[in-house]
């Protein structure tokens, strides 16, 4: 089987440790760069998450690139305990790794994603775990990589127009709505996971007891879950937005979707961030609207449950 190239723009934050985890085991994908946003956590932070996990589960060498700290134009500012102490539930702090960014001076995310994608021309699929500032910023700062880039996942928005944060935004959007709009009218293929498919497909604890049997790779799992509580969830069920739209470039026979015009708002005002998407089957954006849970975790069970 062909792997495929991506690059991994995350903002650790559990659901995305969650995705990179599938992402290291899978033997399908071929991660040529990790990029880190400031998102679930501060950007510092969250870059510190990203190397522990990189450096711990990845099988082979990864660079990791620290990438925006603030968003395209305006903060928004969300105080929220969703992802524990320091992003990675409660029961795991990072301060500091041996694995180290490759950013330098006059180097930093928008080259790191250049060079990566023009070494892999029409080959790289950027999947946007986290608010899509670093993306957006490459795009205005190397406009040209547009046209050999294979296609963007955006984990984002909703199929109903509602939202987690507010009531018509998802944390993601919401944090840039700029960038993610950028991105919507940059002209590349993009495929929508909106926030429903990580709700439905939830993990509970009974899950968690058994896949820590498995060894190192599903104990790590259960502890980050500790501390981690979606807003939309009850305490005892666990959201998978990230890994359900990781997984949709492996497994997209476990998914149902459509076509689709997409708008997001980026007026300041309580739509901000809202996304809202419009039947069109001659769009370049794809909508996933569906995705077996069981299938889902199950494919993430195999994944654990063989991990080396």
């Amino acid at each position: 089987m062909k792997k495929q190239k991506i690059i991994l723009d995350v903002d650790p934050g559990v659901d995305d440790s969650i995705a990179m985890i599938y992402g290291f085991l899978c033997e399908s994908l071929d991660i040529k760069l990790i990029s880190v946003v400031g998102g679930n956590v501060d950007a510092n932070q969250c870059t510190l998450n990203a190397l522990f996990i990189t450096q711990t589960f990845a099988r082979y060498d990864i660079p990791v690139v620290k990438g925006s700290v603030k968003p395209l134009k305006k903060r928004m500012v969300h105080d929220l305990n969703v992802h524990g102490k320091k992003g990675l539930g409660n029961l795991i702090e990072v301060t500091e790794t041996h694995q180290k960014t490759i950013n330098r001076r006059g180097y930093g995310v928008c080259e790191a994603m250049r060079d990566t994608i023009l070494a892999n021309k029409n080959q790289i699929t950027v999947v946007c775990l986290g608010p899509s500032t670093n993306l957006a910023k490459t795009f205005e700062k190397y406009p040209d990589i547009k046209k050999y880039i294979k296609k963007v996942v955006l984990m984002g928005g909703s199929l109903d127009g509602s939202g987690s944060i507010t009531r018509y935004a998802g944390f993601n959007v919401y944090s840039d709505p700029d960038a993610c709009d950028l991105i919507v009218k940059s002209g590349v293929k993009i495929v929508f996971s909106p926030k429903e498919l990580g709700l439905n497909t939830y993990i509970i604890q009974p899950i968690l007891d058994r896949w820590c049997k498995f060894g190192f790779a599903g104990d790590m799992v259960k502890k980050l879950y500790n501390g981690y509580h979606d807003l939309l969830l009850p305490t005892d069920r666990f959201a998978t937005h990230d890994l359900c739209a990781l997984m949709s470039l492996v497994k997209p026979q476990y998914y149902t979707f459509k076509q689709v015009d997409a708008f997001v708002n980026t007026d300041i005002g309580r739509k901000r961030g809202q996304t809202l998407f419009k039947d069109n089957p001659e769009s370049n954006i794809t909508l996933l609207c569906s995705v077996d849970r069981k299938k889902v975790l199950g494919e993430l069970e195999r994944k654990l449950k063989n991990a080396k």
